[in-house]
């Protein structure tokens, strides 16, 4: 008998958007910070910029974790109604070919406003293998990855899908404390290895030394529905989630400032006390950010269904919108933080009208 398909959830729909939200403004925010990291950027525009800098660091803390842990919330359920063949071909569809014609299309059309000019030597081939990089896919690639190997451990352990816990509550305080410790010492020593601004170049992960919270966060979502988790979550909780993540904020920025040539890895204490506000951070504000949603931002009309609906479809083209919208205001002079909200203003709405139009595309809302 088959298992029944898992009820939607409208507050982590909603939450799952406001995610993708963030992830359009962090890219927006990039092209006029310091950070020189996004296909076009604008560098020298004033000390506003620090601030965009500022965002930049504080979401990186929380949000793409927090995207992990709601992208393995589904996934055991999944596994229980499709079986592990299907659900690896569903992920090998539903990610693996985005993946695909993002490296072949979107990204040589974000990069297009660089290519050489003529008499410089470099062929089409060789530009187009330069710039063929997974970019901010680097989240739908480590995705698919993490899916699989989780299909692969079910179909090893070979044993019968467990039956939903309803109501077990939250795991005791101690248990939350070892977790969070166990997990700063596994970023600290990590960090040893692949400090902070290491990239990998290849594969494309921009945030290679945030791996070990990304596993752990799509680890902790594939317990978490089932466990009843979600559910027992309290505003108590929220509030001690907020509390832990201001304070991890706090303490982040203190090492940052007196030490920023220490806190970035090689096994310092310095990096041990941002590895531990880093953790603070995301599991804190993650917490909150559900119980928030559950609580305020559980209903959903049709028009947050339709951004819902759109949201993994923006997610794949943000990224040429934003550098095409970029490349249109260039001429504008203005602070970093003026461009930067001219720019949010303008890119939201046109990569939801983009992702709608692709959707429209036949066969197109089975991929995206």
């Amino acid at each position: 008998m088959s298992t029944p398909a898992a009820p939607r959830l409208a507050y982590v729909d909603n939450l799952r958007l406001w995610l993708t939200v963030l992830v359009v403004l962090h890219h927006a925010a990039v092209v006029y910070s310091p950070l020189p990291v996004w296909p076009y950027h604008e560098p020298g525009r004033g000390p506003t910029s620090a601030l965009l800098l500022l965002f930049l660091v504080l979401n990186q803390m929380w949000f793409m974790s927090a995207f992990f842990a709601i992208s393995g919330l589904f996934a055991p359920g999944s596994v229980d109604r499709k079986g592990a063949r299907a659900f690896s071909l569903d992920r090998m569809r539903r990610l693996g070919i985005p993946l695909l014609a993002f490296l072949v299309v979107l990204n040589p059309l974000m990069n297009l406003h660089d290519y050489p000019p003529a008499g410089a030597g470099t062929s089409p081939l060789q530009w187009w293998v330069d710039v063929a990089t997974p970019q901010y896919m680097w989240f739908v690639e480590t995705l698919l990855v993490m899916s699989l190997l989780y299909v692969g451990w079910r179909h090893l352990r070979r044993a019968r899908p467990p039956v939903p816990v309803v109501g077990q509550g939250l795991p005791r305080t101690s248990t939350v404390l070892a977790v969070a410790a166990g997990l700063t010492t596994v970023v600290w020593l990590w960090r040893i290895l692949v400090p902070t601004e290491t990239t990998w170049p290849v594969v494309g992960l921009p945030t290679p030394d945030h791996l070990p919270l990304y596993v752990t966060f799509f680890w902790l979502g594939t317990l978490a529905l089932r466990r009843g988790w979600l559910d027992a979550l309290t505003v108590r909780v929220a509030w001690t989630g907020a509390a832990a993540a201001v304070a991890g904020v706090a303490v982040y920025l203190a090492v940052v400032i007196t030490s920023p040539d220490t806190f970035a890895g090689g096994g310092s204490w310095q990096s041990l006390v941002v590895a531990a506000a880093t953790v603070a951070m995301a599991l804190g504000l993650t917490a909150a950010a559900l119980v928030l949603f559950r609580t305020w931002f559980a209903a959903q009309g049709p028009p947050l269904r339709f951004l819902a609906d759109n949201a993994y479809a923006v997610y794949f083209v943000h990224g040429p919108v934003v550098v095409l919208l970029a490349l249109v205001l260039a001429p504008v002079d203005a602070p970093a933080v003026a461009k930067f909200a001219l720019l949010a203003v303008t890119a939201l709405p046109a990569c939801w009208a983009a992702a709608r139009g692709l959707r429209a595309i036949p066969g197109a809302r089975r991929v995206l």
